[in-house]
């Protein structure tokens, strides 16, 4: 399990990708190697960059993965679990609508249990349907700060549920 999570983060942040690929509204399907799939969203801003992928390798057995990469240098939690509040983006002042508790990679965050992933993919399809079209997630940057002292990305979900849709057809056709 571990061996197959470090191959996949090394490919994706080796950059060694195709140039071409399917677009989604803000949204990228990717193919780098023949047995891996991949969805993501880039955020750039002009002083750093963050990205939130998901990764289908079907090699051996099928396995789905998202990574969430914050701003460059803006993350050094430490904790093993870190946890990740989410809400639709026009629901400012009203409750998170999803906990979930991603593992730490150092300089990002991931899910790996495939439930979970598509607990996120499902949140992030519902997002879509709203007249925001965004969702905002929110976790802590590091230390004993909590929520005091917390990244905060802004994702687009325009075009995220074809984009998944076809992720997923991809993902376990190839099979």
């Amino acid at each position: 399990m571990r061996r197959w999570l470090y191959a996949a983060l090394i490919l994706y942040f080796s950059e060694t990708f195709a140039t071409a690929g399917e677009r989604y509204g803000a949204w990228l399907l990717e193919y780098p190697r023949s047995s891996v799939v991949t969805l993501s969203i880039a955020l750039n801003s002009e002083v750093a960059r963050s990205e939130l992928v998901f990764i289908c390798d079907q090699a051996d057995t099928l396995k789905l993965l998202a990574i969430l990469a914050p701003l460059d240098g803006s993350f050094e939690n430490w904790r093993d679990v870190v946890p990740v509040l989410a809400r639709k983006r026009g629901d400012k002042l009203g409750p998170f609508d999803l906990l979930q508790n991603w593992k730490n990679g150092n300089e990002y965050i991931f899910l790996d249990a495939k439930d979970e992933v598509h607990e996120l993919a499902s949140f992030l399809k519902a997002g879509e349907t709203e007249s925001e079209k965004a969702t905002d997630f929110y976790f802590s940057k590091g230390g004993d700060a909590g929520f005091q002292s917390a990244n905060h990305i802004v994702i687009d979900v325009s075009g995220f549920t074809a984009g998944f849709s076809t992720f997923e057809k991809t993902c376990s056709s190839a099979r």
